[in-house]
């Protein structure tokens, strides 16, 4: 079943594309936080690539606050047409090739996020 989720993609500290996800309960939810996370993260003076809501069966592990760069080892691919995002899980050995000025925008991300395991 697919379920509405943020998909926020900053710049990271010395290059490299961070990516969190934060699930929603509706399209109109998903909308306000984006607008919310912006604004914070902006403020904080990070740079966001992009903050928009998706659809997808993915569940993720939760997203943290505290976390820090280091802990940024899930490899995630983010294409973005023009609405919505495609989120895909990247294997050790799975390339990408960042396309971000392609149509669609395609960005290789790192995330403190992974996959939920069930169970």
């Amino acid at each position: 079943m697919l379920k509405p989720v943020l998909v926020v993609l900053t710049l990271a500290q010395g290059g490299g594309t961070h990516l969190a996800l934060t699930s929603a309960e509706d399209a109109e939810e998903c909308l306000a936080k984006a607008d919310v996370v912006t604004q914070v993260l902006e403020g904080a003076g990070l740079q966001v690539i992009e903050a928009r809501c998706a659809e997808t069966a993915l569940n993720f592990t939760p997203y943290s606050h505290s976390a820090q760069s280091g802990s940024h080892i899930h490899r995630w691919r983010v294409t973005l047409p023009e609405t919505g995002a495609i989120i895909e899980p990247l294997a050790a050995d799975d390339s990408c090739d960042p396309a971000p000025d392609a149509v669609p925008a395609v960005h290789c991300a790192l995330s403190a996020q992974g996959i939920e395991q069930d169970g």
